[in-house]
């Protein structure tokens, strides 16, 4: 049975604009009645921002053989799209854009499990278009509503349709402006984080969610987490705590830490909770060849107990053994940028 749970009536015009003449005089009534009478079988595919027909087909290569070209007109799928509504959809493909990746949103939005265990979503990209996407809740690393907010010049291409995401914006483009930042987030799981880009690249290896009112806020903290975080050619910022409006919130705190990849001295930041560079240590490992970032009397609260760390590894930079470090931004409320 086809299921059209991912078109979207908004995008689907602003991709096919001459349409609006023929709702406007009553012809059809919208855009969904002529992609369902005319649209899917002379082969339309763009329907949903969260769709791409030739990403489906390269991760979907069983459809290919079925799919209609301009030398076989007698296969039975009109285009990948087509297939997808009539089947794939039901059958959990999750496979579908670059912008969507089904591993991740699982795991970054745990709250789903239940859900898909009883069957109420197939799967995480089945909640995402109906509800994650509009909660603003990302389905890739790329943290898509912090882009956009950081850079509005962007939104009005991407609510008119003619970008589908922030993300498609800055892999095409924004990653080649250095004055573009992007933010790449993590899960509470192990995650290989790479920056990409010429400007300034924020890696954040844990879980990352919004509030209620738009603020960032730590989902995980890093306890039993051990992710890569790996920079880019321009400026990154590793990020190992912030402050928060409840206060400071370090990461790696307990069992688990970051490894640092490709810090360049004098271009890239660490960013550190608390107040002053004292309460860590660094201490090169390895034979001399890596930095372990460990910390030296940092206030803690773990279970709701204030306590104080001392010796705990939260990260380690590859090849970092000679670094030094100098304070460059100090934050009132308890974080700081060295490098």
């Amino acid at each position: 049975m086809a299921n059209y749970a991912i078109f979207d009536e908004q995008y689907y015009l602003s991709q096919y604009p001459w349409l609006k003449p023929a709702i406007d005089a009553g012809i059809i009534k919208s855009g969904r009645e002529h992609f369902e009478k005319f649209g899917q079988a002379a082969g339309i595919t763009k329907i949903s921002r969260y769709f791409d027909e030739d990403t489906y087909l390269a991760q979907n290569q069983d459809i290919a053989p079925f799919v209609r070209t301009a030398n076989n007109q007698n296969r039975p799928f009109a285009s990948g799209l087509d297939h997808f509504i009539q089947y794939g959809y039901e059958e959990g493909r999750t496979a579908v854009s670059s912008d969507y990746d089904e591993a991740f949103y699982t795991v970054n939005n745990r709250d789903l499990q239940p859900f898909i265990q009883n069957g109420t979503f197939k799967n995480g990209y089945q909640h995402f278009i109906q509800f994650g996407a509009k909660e603003d809740r990302f389905g890739t690393s790329f943290f898509e509503s912090r882009y956009l907010s950081r850079n509005p010049d962007i939104v009005p291409f991407v609510n008119s349709g003619a970008l589908k995401t922030g993300r498609e914006h800055y892999f095409n483009f924004g990653k080649n402006e250095p004055a573009r930042e992007a933010t790449f987030v993590g899960t509470s799981g192990n995650d290989i984080l790479t920056g990409i880009g010429a400007g300034y690249t924020n890696l954040i290896g844990v879980e990352v969610g919004l509030s209620s009112t738009g603020y960032r806020n730590y989902e995980s903290d890093g306890s039993n987490e051990f992710d890569t975080l790996i920079g880019s050619s321009g400026q990154d910022g590793f990020e190992l705590g912030e402050r928060l409006l409840s206060g400071t919130f370090p990461l790696y705190i307990g069992p688990g830490f970051a490894t640092i990849r490709n810090f360049t001295k004098g271009q890239d930041y660490i960013v550190l909770t608390g107040y002053s560079l004292d309460t860590y240590n660094f201490v090169p490992v390895n034979n001399n060849r890596d930095l372990a970032i460990q910390t030296n009397g940092l206030p803690v609260v773990k279970n709701g107990i204030s306590q104080t760390s001392s010796g705990d590894t939260i990260a380690v930079i590859e090849n970092g053994g000679n670094l030094g470090f100098n304070v460059l931004f100090n934050f009132s409320g308890g974080s700081f940028f060295i490098n």
